[in-house]
């Protein structure tokens, strides 16, 4: 039986409403595209979507049809419980379908809830319509892919107005850095339009705070508090102030952009050029130029990076980039390491089989295998982004350093990633990790343990001090 309030003997459901602030203001930005509602944990993000689907039911009743999404089959019970809230107050008679994830309302509107845990999954609703599409937790999912795919099922055979795509979220996760290129860098502030080359249609982000949401508040007065005793200072800006720029559950913590992206310069000619390669078709494929001055300081010069592209293609586009490179005048680097997969042989004929490092090898590109070590490599990471005293007489400075507007990617993928909730000493596999793969491979190639010898300090008193002295005295009353 579906489950309706004529179903439950508990007290009627109150009227939801928007909260005054951002989540009204969210509201009523029907006729933007895609909206983003984020920030701050505590917000009213999952009540939002739920008031934002159900503020055209009774306009177009059943050509108003919606789906919303959540990363894993679990987090749907959350949307249930904020769905009969909203829904069954809204409109007397909605039922829920147990069994579909079902919302249907009495005139006809049906919101559908749904999980999508890869990218692929996007593909079994490519023939659907819908006029309005919601994404819970957009951080959750790893990149935007499946987002913007989605938005193939916006239409309407009715005239429909105002079809759109709404999404929230807040800092962190596996898809943080995305997520914040897309919605938040181009209007950090939030509630303008946003128009660019990143999208065909327009955008807005809406900034949400705990402190809007005085139903929370009220129930709850001692939330904030509890907030602020977590005892980690991100988590602490990210979840209480929406501070995209705090990195929750970061690998590399000791990463400071003030500190490891430098100005460019023109590489000194007896300084040697490296390359490093994380290979991909589907995936990404990300190169960098780099080079190790006199101290053992590494520097990436410029990078590529591209993603649906064959062995052939990457080839002659970084071979063009090397020539390109202004900073190093063209110069072919001593040695490329690459990722180790790359030596995998395809069968082309019965005779005939071939490994993107022999397309490479066609292009001039000598490759060279990495050391493949993960927890290894992100160790000599770390040690490379930390700051040293060297010598202690100076200020602290990693060993590691991107040059300034050339390695946009790295510079963004590589702070935000994630750990592993299986294996704390990794990175997430699921995370944007090519970037931070080829600069592994890279380090582990130049990588020497730092050693600081301490100057020595000769105790007076030591015994080879004394003999020391004693002979000394001993050859000033011979010549004397």
């Amino acid at each position: 039986m579906p489950w309706s309030p004529a179903s439950d003997h508990r007290d009627e459901p109150k009227l939801w409403k928007p909260q005054p602030g951002p989540q009204e203001a969210a509201l009523r930005a029907s006729f933007i595209p895609e909206l983003f509602f984020g920030g701050a944990r505590g917000g009213g993000k999952s009540a939002y979507l739920i008031g934002d689907f159900a503020a055209d039911v009774a306009e177009y009743g059943e050509n108003w049809r919606g789906i919303l999404f959540r990363k894993t089959y679990p987090e749907l019970d959350e949307l249930v419980t904020e769905g009969k809230k909203v829904l069954f107050s809204a409109f007397p008679g909605t039922e829920y379908k147990v069994g579909s994830y079902e919302f249907r309302m009495p005139n006809g509107s049906i919101l559908r809830l749904r999980h999508m845990e890869t990218d692929s999954d996007a593909d079994h609703y490519m023939g659907h319509q819908y006029q309005w599409v919601g994404f819970d937790e957009l951080t959750n999912w790893p990149n935007l892919r499946a987002y913007h795919r989605l938005k193939a099922c916006l239409r309407s055979a009715a005239g429909v107005k105002n079809l759109r795509v709404r999404a929230t979220g807040n800092p962190g996760g596996i898809g943080h850095t995305e997520v914040k290129r897309y919605f938040i860098d181009p209007s950090p502030d939030g509630s303008e339009l946003i128009e660019d080359s990143q999208s065909e249609m327009p955008r807005m982000f809406i900034k949400s705070r705990v402190q809007d949401n005085r139903i929370l508040l009220e129930a709850d007065p001692g939330y904030i508090d509890r907030l602020k005793s977590i005892g980690d200072e991100q988590l602490i800006k990210a979840w209480l102030d929406g501070d995209w720029d705090a990195f929750v559950g970061q690998y590399f913590s000791k990463w400071d952009a003030t500190k490891i992206l430098v100005h460019p310069f023109e590489v000194p000619s007896d300084w040697p050029i490296f390359g490093c390669l994380d290979y991909g078709e589907a995936a990404p494929t990300s190169f960098g130029l780099a080079t190790v001055d006199f101290d053992g300081n590494v520097y990436g010069i410029s990078e590529y990076t591209r993603a649906g592209a064959s062995a052939s293609t990457h080839a002659y586009e970084i071979a063009r980039h090397i020539e390109g490179c202004p900073w190093t005048g063209g110069r072919m680097p001593s040695q490329i390491v690459a990722d180790p997969s790359m030596w995998v042989k395809r069968h082309l004929h019965e005779h005939i089989s071939q490994s993107p490092t022999d397309i490479f090898r066609d292009h001039g590109l000598m490759l060279k295998k990495a050391n493949n070590d993960r927890i290894a490599g992100w160790r000599v990471m770390n040690d490379y982004i930390s700051a040293h005293h060297i010598p202690k007489t100076q200020p602290q400075r990693p060993k590691f350093h991107l040059f300034n507007g050339w390695n946009d990617s790295a510079a963004d993928s590589i702070p935000s990633l994630p750990r592993s909730k299986t294996n704390p000493e990794d990175v997430d596999t699921k995370a944007n990790d090519h970037d931070a793969d080829r600069v592994r491979y890279l380090l582990m190639h130049c990588f020497t343990p730092f050693q600081y010898e301490e100057p020595v300090k000769p105790e007076q008193f030591a015994g080879d001090q004394i003999i020391k002295g004693l002979k000394m005295a001993h050859e000033e009353l011979q010549f004397a």
